[in-house]
């Protein structure tokens, strides 16, 4: 049976690594109460102006009564796209900074939380891999690299889909489909040739550095830059290498038999990803098996929305069951 798993960030949660409505407060623990980070300074600037005065923050639990990380880049997204300034202190240039501050924080942010070994996810790989013949499809929406390393600990090779369609990538022997289709931190941009690169490990935290030491595998550029597509409603996908997973994970879905949700809000920012997964059950469209796991009711109850009450609801966290 042809199975295709989408991992949300509840399943990197499982894990330790953070989810929206606390990510700012991790964020603060880790990079201005315990380590200080000049390049973040202007994050903690902009929020503590965020109300129209001075609000100081002095731990990271004052930044619980703070929007999600997802909503900062909503705004900061829609005075950078309206061509106008939040205030005086943040005019369109320091919005700027403070999008890449953005980035930089979720990147470093992510690789200081989440452990080496992530065994829930291992043996849930390993599980899957073992359970039949047809190869899986794994399409993450998270940026960490916990899935990669499992499939690796498993005897497979991630196949992020950046050349060929699905097809060709379900032949590839000794490879497993991993569509990461807002980015990786082990992937690197080169603006110079277009290309993306591949690597064993984090660096997209690497790349904020003001000497970046990671270079174009493809043509040797030293200018490559993170692939971390923000969470905001104004997502820009124009990557090339990007279009080509997406297709491949559309491709995935339309010819999966059963569709396995694990952590994944269905987030109304991720319209983008929602049209396409509802395009892909419509072509062809087929009685298909559409599992959820997630903790959460009020999301569970949105997936009968989206994808109708045939959908076969387990509200509870990822515990690395094998379905």
């Amino acid at each position: 049976m042809k199975t295709v798993y989408i991992f949300g960030a509840g399943a990197s949660a499982a894990e330790g690594a953070p989810v929206v409505r606390n990510f700012l407060r991790i964020a603060y623990r880790h990079f201005k109460e315990e380590q200080e980070e000049p390049d973040l300074e202007i994050v903690w600037e902009f929020l503590e102006h965020f109300y129209g005065s001075r609000t100081p923050i002095k731990k990271g639990v004052d930044l619980d009564r703070y929007p999600g990380i997802d909503e900062i880049f909503n705004i900061v997204d829609w005075y950078l796209l309206q061509n106008h300034s939040f205030s005086t202190r943040f005019h369109r240039a320091r919005l700027y900074d403070l999008k890449t501050a953005l980035v930089k924080l979720i990147s470093m942010t992510l690789d200081r939380s989440l452990p080496t070994d992530s065994g829930i996810h291992h043996s849930f790989m390993a599980g899957v891999l073992k359970k039949g013949d047809t190869l899986p499809t794994f399409i993450s929406l998270n940026y960490d690299i916990v899935l990669d390393r499992a499939a690796r600990a498993a005897g497979c090779i991630p196949e992020y889909g950046f050349y060929g369609n699905h097809d060709n990538h379900l032949e590839a022997r000794g490879k497993v489909p991993l569509y990461k289709l807002h980015g990786s931190l082990n992937w690197s941009f080169c603006p110079l040739c277009g290309e993306i690169s591949e690597h064993d490990d984090k660096v997209a935290h690497l790349l904020f550095r003001k000497r970046n030491i990671i270079y174009c595998l493809a043509c040797g550029g030293g200018n490559s830059q993170a692939i971390i597509i923000a969470p905001t409603l104004y997502k820009a996908y124009n990557i090339s290498r990007l279009h080509n997973i997406w297709d491949s994970a559309a491709r995935a879905i339309s010819l999966s038999e059963r569709l396995v949700f694990i952590g994944y809000s269905l987030a109304i920012s991720d319209t983008s990803i929602i049209a396409t997964i509802k395009r892909a059950l419509n072509a062809p469209d087929k009685k298909r098996e559409i599992i959820v796991i997630n903790p959460n009711e009020r999301v569970c109850e949105r997936y009968r929305q989206i994808l109708g009450e045939g959908c076969k609801i387990f509200c509870e966290g990822f515990k690395g069951v094998v379905i």
